[in-house]
Order: C-alpha cells, then sequence, then structure tokens
C-alpha cells in the first residue's frame, strides 16, 4: 500500500505541474506581460482540485487497508 501511496503523490505532483504551467502559458507570463485568461484560472483550478484529491485518496485507501489489516 505504500507503493500505491508514493505513485498517487507523484502523479499528482505532475498533474499539478502541468495544470500550474498550462496557466501560466495562458495568461502570457512567459512572454513577459499578464493577460488574465478565465480558462488559464480554470486549469490552475482544476489542477488543484485534482492533485489534492489524488492525495487524499490515496490516504484514505491506505487507512481503510490498515482497518481492515486489524480486523
Amino acid at each position: 500500500m505504500k507503493k500505491l501511496k508514493k505513485i498517487t503523490t507523484a502523479a499528482a505532483i505532475v498533474v499539478m505541474a502541468i495544470c500550474f504551467y498550462t496557466f501560466l502559458l495562458g495568461n502570457n507570463v512567459f512572454a513577459g506581460k499578464f493577460s488574465n485568461d478565465g480558462m488559464a484560472w480554470y486549469f490552475l483550478a482544476k489542477g488543484i482540485y485534482c492533485s489534492l484529491t489524488m492525495y487524499l485518496l490515496a490516504l484514505v485507501l491506505e487507512m481503510l487497508h490498515a482497518r481492515k489489516d486489524k480486523s
């Protein structure tokens, strides 16, 4: 179960990095200006939500597995 937590944590970090990069790219930060694009903010919010959900799901599954082993 520890392996699942490590893989899920790594996947959550990758998802967050991709969504954060998309946010920066969509707001033209790399071009030296900042344009407030709604779709870029959507990707940032989606990245935060998905990465946090993946991490918390791994924690819940780990706790359920530990509880099942005790009984």
